[in-house]
């Protein structure tokens, strides 16, 4: 409910200020419009630029060699797990696993106390060898240092001991030191000599022997044998790595590992940028579109740039590959890729594929070929010539957003076109900003004003309000 503050006038003061300086504050009002229309520019800009990150991220992937080396391996077994690396020899291979890699451990089983906190040590110290040959000497001149739990911290704090330390329960209310390996492996098993002296916990058992992985190729006389301290063996054949999870019995047949090239792994990527290709499109479509009925336009309707970048990427696709095909240029329909007639890229994974069988080499010209103009033998966008598809497809997004940098110059500053655009925007937003603040100022003194004016209005009226009572009870006296 508005308050009547005008107690002379009977005006409502504040609500008649407010009203004038809501006209005061038409100009500011413009401003912030527009600092809200180029916010909306701004976002629209971030959004396409997202989109041609995305891009860029896609066609550096395909213009990787070791995507277009990549391999797959299986086993026939579940003793075993295969991975390969790209560019892995292929073939069958089989292997027996013999044995699992085991970390060596040892117990004092023949002797424990009733809790962890318990003394262990029979005199004021005890000893342990050390893996560069010595003997340390840990003095416990302390009740609480001879118990098995100090025990345990002395061990875990040597960084040269042979193994680490725990107190483990054998029994109810028997507790004991178990001591085990730092790495698995035989290389890595200790002895009994080398345990610590000195307990009251009588001589360690080897509850676990320390021994290799083993893996066993071929049969009979020519039969070898490959050990790890580990359960991985890494490039058993080159740029294959097996890690065996169970050992085998005896009248197993060995497991075989098939490697081959994987062509749904690189399918999977050029799919990738084709999506993200779209992507973009759709992006820019939707931030350029022009009003529609009740639908508003795009807050980057009849942007040139954005127009441009569209284009740009289309042709990507319909310029085809220069240097392939009977005519010297390769369409891209040769490997599946296409435009369709709404103007976003379609695949044909089966043209892919054939494409690939018949001549994997010449497929990945399509994608990931340039000349090398800047000479260093590493794809520079804006500098060397794009010809395949993913090459064309990261120059133009590289342009468009974060910059390219030029190989002859690597101390110059990129700048893409979006980001340009950006940070214009965002300087007008501060200019504007700054006019809004200065209108601020402008505003609150204007407010004051006219809170005076009014306040001296009321003031003035209630002094003639007093003189006309004053005349008016003189006229009265003299009737």
């Amino acid at each position: 409910m508005a308050s009547i503050d005008g107690l002379i006038t009977g005006m409502n003061t504040t609500d008649t200020i407010a009203q004038l300086m809501k006209l005061e504050a038409a100009p500011q009002t413009a401003l912030k419009n527009k600092i809200t229309k180029a916010n909306k520019v701004v976002s629209a800009y971030q959004s396409v630029n997202t989109r041609l990150s995305s891009i860029v991220a896609a066609a550096k992937a395909l213009g990787e060699a070791s995507t277009w080396n990549s391999t797959k391996a299986t086993a026939s077994s579940d003793a075993l797990v295969v991975s390969a690396q790209a560019g892995a020899s292929a073939g069958s291979f089989s292997f027996h696993v013999d044995q699992l890699a085991a970390t060596h451990t040892m117990t004092y089983s023949s002797g424990s106390v009733a809790s962890p906190t318990t003394a262990v040590v029979a005199g004021n110290n005890f000893k342990m060898k050390l893996t560069d040959g010595t003997t340390k000497t840990i003095n416990t001149p302390q009740a609480a240092d001879k118990s098995l739990e100090a025990v345990v911290a002395a061990i875990n704090s040597e960084p040269q001991a042979y193994y680490t330390a725990a107190a483990v329960q054998i029994g109810s209310g028997q507790y004991t030191l178990q001591l085990t390996a730092k790495g698995s492996g035989s290389a890595a098993a200790f002895t009994t000599a080398q345990a610590p002296t000195g307990l009251s916990l009588g001589t360690p058992a080897t509850i676990t022997q320390g021994q290799d992985a083993r893996l066993t190729v071929g049969s009979g006389s020519s039969a070898y044998t490959i050990n790890s301290a580990t359960n991985t063996f890494a490039n058993v054949v080159a740029g294959v790595t097996v890690t065996a999870t169970r050992a085998q019995s005896g009248t197993e047949p060995a497991v075989t590992i098939d490697v081959k090239s994987d062509p749904e792994s690189i399918t999977a990527k050029v799919q990738a940028l084709v999506d993200n290709a779209n992507a973009a499109l759709s992006e820019i479509a939707a931030q350029s579109k022009v009003k529609s009925g009740e639908v508003a336009a795009g807050p980057l309707v009849g942007d040139s740039a954005l127009r441009k970048l569209s284009q740009d990427i289309l042709s990507a696709v319909s310029s085809g590959v220069a240097g392939l095909g009977a005519s010297g240029t390769g369409t891209l329909s040769d490997v599946g890729v296409r435009v369709d007639r709404t103007g976003q890229l379609t695949f044909n994974k089966d043209e892919f594929l054939k494409s690939y069988q018949a001549d994997p080499a010449k497929t990945q010209e399509y994608f990931a070929s340039y000349d090398d103009n800047a000479g260093d033998g590493k794809f520079a966008p804006g500098f060397d010539v794009a010809n395949g598809l993913a090459r064309k497809l990261e120059a133009i997004a590289l342009i468009a957003s974060e910059g390219v940098l030029d190989p002859t110059d690597p101390t110059k500053a990129k700048q893409g076109t979006l980001q340009t655009l950006i940070q214009q925007r965002n300087d007008t937003i501060k200019g504007l900003n700054d006019q809004v603040s200065a209108w601020d100022v402008r505003l609150e003194s204007r407010k004051a004003a006219l809170q005076r004016q009014f306040s001296n209005l009321e003031v003035a009226l209630g002094k003639m309000q007093q003189q006309s009572s004053w005349l008016a009870g003189q006229l009265a006296g003299l009737a």
